[in-house]
């Protein structure tokens, strides 16, 4: 079995990280980007292209020269495909052919500080863009792109080939550069599954999933590309801390937790699990498509631990319910011991039952074997009576003392009754209100203690 869930654990892990659920790139907007040297020479005379990716802008109000550029190339002469943000709400799509003929859309779809899927496609005739596998808008477009020289960019898209960088306030994730219009299939499946490497005409792919999110990543020396064409150039990025540095990243995981009870076991998509941990698989979504559905597990440690103070077992979790057993019986349940705390009236072995989360547990058995000694035994001097009695006992002690504290305790531990008869000799308690049953004594007279039983009728 335990190479069976370890097998099982390899899987899941594996399949998690098809989804976008690990970490992006937070990009500050001074001086931060990826370069790709001359990528667009992959689209060198096709009649298709395409970009994906997960956007978070966090520009509310961007304006030129302050434009905030997600991914692509751009000269602005006679190569430029790419996705630029241009107003609060706007994202500007544009393809530019080997004529200097510009073909742009711009759309008010955009929303900041959310994560956001975007694909831009052109097939020779048309311009399509798309946010979160919904077509917003398109335009006839025509032409190829001839000059191979054009850096792709992430995070920056240059204007004009000059120096004014539109550089992005935000974060990327799951970026992919395409040599041919992506399919409306794959438009719909891209967001939830990730990228299969292996797709034809895929030319870029960076995941983003390298390092420790907001850790310090300064020993990475470039951006992987997935599909090992072209690593990415880090530009002005300082790889540590919570901006300008791998971070979280966007996730399209469904995920659910559930909570894994001591020594049991979860089923999950037909596989049982005895470990808690976060856990993945695919499955077919409403959309045709795999979809990751990610499991979070909690493994529930209950408190099981009891305390001895004197004559009391008390267990130390909190819980909503309790039940003592009796371990020298079976493990029989003691009739109204349902308090967190405990005192056996005869010898024996105890144990508990606590409730957490909807998970039970049982304690070790603790041995209270001088219970019927010290509990039943008088202290010289001292007596309580009547032991039967429906409305008063009367406690007698063989002198005043300074500092006298009774308690009268049922058999569940709780306390009933708490007064105190500092000075004096005799003092009379009444008990007409108790529920009929056996309730204990506990004297404290200057450090000496005595415990005596009674029965209220």
């Amino acid at each position: 079995m335990k190479k069976l869930l370890l097998i099982l654990s390899i899987l899941f892990t594996t399949v998690a990280t098809q989804a976008q659920n690990q970490n992006a790139m937070a990009f500050d907007g001074i001086n931060d980007y990826v370069s790709v040297t001359g990528a667009s020479n992959y689209v060198v005379g096709s009649t298709g292209m395409s970009i994906t990716c997960w956007v978070f802008a966090q520009n509310a109000a961007p304006s030129y020269p302050n434009f905030d550029g997600f991914a692509g190339f751009r000269n602005d002469v006679d190569a430029d495909f790419y996705l630029v943000q241009v107003g609060a709400n706007a994202i500007e799509a544009r393809f530019r052919n080997d004529q200097g003929t510009a073909f742009t859309i711009t759309s008010q779809s955009l929303a900041p500080n959310q994560w956001i899927h975007y694909t831009f496609t052109y097939d020779g005739l048309m311009m399509r863009l798309y946010k979160n596998t919904v077509k917003v808008d398109s335009l006839s477009a025509n032409g190829v792109i001839s000059n191979g020289g054009v850096d792709y960019n992430i995070g920056n898209v240059r204007f004009s080939n000059s120096s004014v960088d539109f550089l992005l306030t935000g974060k990327m994730d799951e970026t992919s550069f395409w040599s041919r219009a992506l399919t409306p299939e794959e438009i719909r499946c891209i967001p939830v599954n990730g990228i299969d490497t292996n797709a034809a005409n895929l030319e870029l792919y960076y995941r983003f999933n390298q390092g420790t999110a907001a850790g310090n990543n300064t020993s990475i020396t470039s951006l992987h590309d997935e599909n090992g064409q072209q690593d990415g150039t880090f530009n002005g990025l300082a790889l540590t801390g919570g901006t300008s540095n791998f971070v979280a990243g966007a996730s399209t995981a469904t995920t659910t937790t559930a909570y894994l009870c001591p020594g049991a076991t979860y089923l999950y998509n037909g596989q049982p699990l005895t470990q808690g941990g976060i856990y993945a698989d695919t499955l077919v979504n409403s959309q045709g498509c795999d979809s990751i559905v990610q499991l979070n597990l909690v493994q529930l440690l209950v408190d099981t631990g009891v305390t001895q103070n004197g004559f009391t077992l008390s267990a130390n979790h909190t819980s909503p319910t309790y039940k003592w057993l009796d371990c020298n019986n079976g493990y029989a349940v003691i009739l109204g011991a349902t308090s967190q705390s405990f005192i056996p009236t005869v010898p024996g072995s105890y144990a508990v039952v606590v409730s957490q989360s909807g998970c039970t547990d049982t304690s070790n058995c603790h041995v209270m074997a001088t219970v019927g000694l010290n509990v039943l035994n008088s202290i010289e001097g001292f007596s309580v009576y009547p032991t039967i009695t429906s409305n008063e006992i009367n406690i007698q002690l063989n002198q005043s003392y300074d500092k006298v504290q009774i308690e009268i305790i049922d058999l569940t531990g709780r306390t009933v009754v708490n007064t105190n008869a500092d000075g004096l000799t005799n003092t009379v308690l009444d008990v007409k209100s108790l529920m009929s049953g056996s309730y204990l004594v506990r004297i404290n007279a200057d450090g000496r203690n005595g415990v005596y039983r009674f029965v209220k009728k």
